[in-house]
């Protein structure tokens, strides 16, 4: 009768052969960045400055025509992202936006971000405290024609009606 002991023991050992078996070649910090890493690192470069500069002029050169925002906080296209922004940029004036860390994999742009703004303006019907807060967020951007083609997030909403009092 086999123990759970030395079907571990197996496994573990089956594990670090395989392992043995893979070509240094394949070493992450010897993976030759790929071009569409090249591009979206570049694309989310430009969306970072183009949201700290307050201006959606280059947004067509950012977002396709059809980009799907898959958050539900806004409608998808173009023409809507330019409206958000716009909108977002009137509420809070003073935002800034840091990128924390990136992962650039394929087609796909993954950025764990930090906005800062202070509150000077109503927000979700909350009269302006002029405390200073942050938006933390997780956006997923899918890359197509090297521009940001769909996107979905997770923002710590909760946490920010915290910081203003809510």
């Amino acid at each position: 009768m086999t123990n759970r002991r030395d079907v571990l023991r197996v496994g573990i050992l089956g594990g670090a052969a395989l392992l043995a078996l893979v070509p240094d070649a394949l070493a992450v910090e010897e993976c030759p960045p790929t071009a569409a890493a090249g591009t979206g690192g570049a694309l989310l470069d430009k969306y970072v400055a183009a949201v700290n500069a307050h201006d959606t002029s280059s947004f067509p050169e950012l977002f396709t025509e059809s980009y799907i925002q898959h958050s539900g906080r806004s409608p998808s296209g173009l023409a809507a992202q330019v409206e958000n922004f716009r909108g977002i940029f009137a509420a809070m004036p003073d935002i800034r936006m840091r990128v924390e860390d990136r992962i650039i994999a394929g087609d796909k742009v993954v950025a764990r971000n930090t906005l800062s703004a202070t509150h000077t303006r109503p927000i979700r019907g909350i009269a302006p405290t002029g405390k200073a807060f942050t938006i933390r967020t997780i956006d997923i951007w899918r890359v197509e024609n090297g521009k940001f083609a769909e996107h979905w997030d997770l923002t710590d909403t909760a946490e920010v009606l915290r910081q203003l009092g809510a």
